[in-house]
């Protein structure tokens, strides 16, 4: 269980192998080499230095949908948030969990 968060700091949830969980224990994506989509195959963004962020250039574009897997209980260990980085040009924050 890899722990992860926006380019924002906030605490999104975590990656288990390549499926994304939301903090709350949903899951809502899958990664696929550093990029991120949703169950439908939405891309929703990308992995970036250990943070969740999106390519505007990307958005609308579709990947390989998956199979949603049972919701997991959240974890007892409750990351704090980081500090927020400066978007790069081009990128805009990666969407919340409660978003999707």
């Amino acid at each position: 269980m890899n722990f992860v968060h926006r380019w924002n700091g906030e605490y999104f949830g975590w990656f288990h192998d390549d499926a994304l969980y939301s903090k709350d224990g949903r899951h809502v994506g899958y990664r696929r080499r550093n990029e991120v989509f949703d169950l439908k195959g939405r891309y929703l963004g990308e992995v970036k230095n250990h943070r969740l962020i999106t390519r505007t250039a990307k958005v609308g574009s579709t990947g390989i949908g998956g199979v949603p897997m049972l919701r997991t209980v959240g974890t007892n260990v409750n990351p704090t948030n980081e500090q927020p980085l400066d978007l790069p040009d081009g990128f805009d924050d990666f969407p919340s969990s409660e978003s999707l």
